[in-house]
């Protein structure tokens, strides 16, 4: 491993809710990577399932932080990484899976070049297809017109209509991207610092976006790593509120583009964009109103 980013200097944060079925195997996927019970610290978002008990008793030197209220994935992450000691962050989701060497790999990613400010690991869904949200371009209105219109999904290899999840490039393509995904991501703890973490306005979804948009203004690039791997069961906390976060999920949309994008002449695009969110919106609420199952995702 390259010197100066050694396994010691990493600090994991799992923020979790209503986890108690999945977060066992991520705390254990990072101890057989190496790491110690006292570098991970979970923080359980007010969990009723029981969490935050299954976690004290399996792994009791592990730092758990248990909040009487739900403060939303970014407050959560942020008040956990306080004052952790390290020279690397790893934000992990409790329900994802670090397969074989995937940390090593990624501090060796992260130690090629300094202005590599975070690295995204290839993200796999269990049936091994590739979690798209772990390489992406920044949502601008014209891409979002594209997978509005169904385009993106027609023709997956054009470097036009694909270029939000790039979907164009091979997936064991290694590249500087625009974003990774918040279910795995490695950070420089400086930066991590320098940006005051997760924007707290971001309740949830959107966090990981905006964080990679702040990194970037600082000067420093965002790698997409595909020779570290991650299985992720996505979806399994969201699905359990579906309604209230896929209601989370379009308000951090507007919030994003708001934030970055309402200036100059994107802000003609304004009026647009917010009944275009509005729509997809509406139309998934009333899809998930026939589902036995309601999901996030549509």
């Amino acid at each position: 491993m390259s010197p100066g980013l050694e396994l010691s200097e990493v600090e994991v944060v799992i923020c979790t809710y209503r986890s108690r079925g999945e977060v066992e195997a991520a705390v254990s996927s990072c101890l057989e990577s190496g790491l110690t019970e006292a570098q991970l610290t979970v923080v359980d978002n007010a969990s009723e399932d029981g969490t935050a008990e299954l976690v004290a008793d399996r792994f009791p030197q592990l730092r758990l932080l248990r909040l009487d209220h739900n403060l939303g994935f970014g407050a959560a992450n942020n008040l956990a990484a306080e004052d952790l000691p390290g020279r690397a962050l790893l934000l992990l989701n409790p329900d994802a899976v670090l397969v074989g060497d995937a940390l090593k790999v990624m501090l060796q990613a992260l130690a090629v070049n300094p202005r590599r400010g975070a690295i995204s690991p290839r993200i796999s869904r269990p049936d091994g297809r590739l979690d798209a949200a772990c390489r992406r371009s920044f949502p601008t209105p014209v891409t979002a017109l594209w997978r509005l219109g169904g385009l993106s999904r027609l023709r997956p290899g054009s470097s036009r209509f694909g270029v939000y999840n790039l979907s164009h490039l091979a997936v064991d393509q290694g590249s500087e991207i625009d974003s990774g995904s918040g279910a795995c991501l490695l950070i420089r703890r400086e930066i991590w610092d320098r940006l005051g973490g997760f924007d707290r306005r971001f309740y949830m979804y959107g966090e990981d976006l905006d964080l990679c948009w702040r990194l970037q203004e600082l000067g420093f690039t965002v790698w997409y790593e595909p020779s570290a791997r991650v299985v992720h069961r996505k979806g399994s906390s969201s699905r359990q509120v579906a309604i209230p976060m896929l209601v989370a999920f379009h308000g951090s949309m507007w919030r994003f583009y708001r934030l970055h994008y309402l200036r100059g002449w994107n802000a003609l695009w304004a009026p647009l964009v917010a009944l275009g969110i509005l729509l997809r919106l509406s139309w998934l609420l009333f899809i998930n109103s026939w589902r036995r199952h309601p999901t996030v995702s549509p």
